[in-house]
């Protein structure tokens, strides 16, 4: 078991201090991006919670087969009944072929918003097909609508989108990517409720 010993604190000081801590680092995991998601988005934008069905999230202007190095116009839209403000939404896009070009820019292997373009819920890129013809393009799309508070609590809510797109001359399994990975509203729910004991354990702490 981890024993903490710091000089000059004892009992109720010091389980004050580690609560504090520990309050510190939560919160510290759940503040806004503005500026953009790395890969800790990869499965979502998690820091906000669950996917929710009432936020859609949909990636337009894919071919069901594209040709080798075609640029295909794009549009990312976020569909939310979630209140709009000066910022109201980002997103990551993690593709397996082809390159994107646009403003969106370019963090830990994916594409993701910036504080110049999360003023809106819909993104126009390019999308530029791989030279290679016989590989499958996927496409995993996370959007997150947000109440421009600039906390990752509230009522901000996201949803994601997984497409498939094959070259001509593939012969594989032409299946979008699973997304089972997400996490799911139930796992949400859970999230609160453990963020309240904490902050009722704070309280109680600091009140003995």
């Amino acid at each position: 078991m981890l024993n903490i010993q710091v000089k000059g604190l004892t009992g109720p000081h010091m389980r004050r201090l580690v609560v504090l801590l520990l309050l510190i680092l939560m919160v510290g995991q759940i503040q806004a991006l503005p500026n953009g998601i790395d890969r800790r988005g990869d499965n979502g934008c998690v820091c906000h919670g669950g996917a929710d069905d009432s936020t859609s999230v949909t990636l337009d202007g894919l071919p069901d087969q594209y040709n080798v190095s075609q640029e295909y116009n794009i549009t990312l839209t976020i569909d939310s009944p979630v209140e709009e403000n000066d910022i109201q939404g980002g997103f990551r896009v993690i593709i397996s072929e082809g390159e994107i070009i646009g403003d969106w820019q370019l963090m830990d292997g994916g594409y993701t918003h910036s504080s110049e373009i999360n003023d809106r819920r819909v993104w126009n890129a390019v999308w530029v097909a791989p030279a290679e013809d016989d590989v499958l393009a996927t496409f995993i799309v996370h959007g997150n609508a947000v109440n421009g508070d600039g906390s990752a609590s509230g009522d901000d809510e996201w949803n994601s989108q997984s497409l498939a797109v094959p070259g001509p001359e593939y012969t594989g399994d032409t299946s979008p990517p699973d997304l089972s990975n997400s996490v799911s509203a139930r796992q949400k729910a859970f999230a609160v409720i453990a963020l309240i004991g904490v902050i009722g354990l704070a309280i109680v702490a600091i009140r003995d």
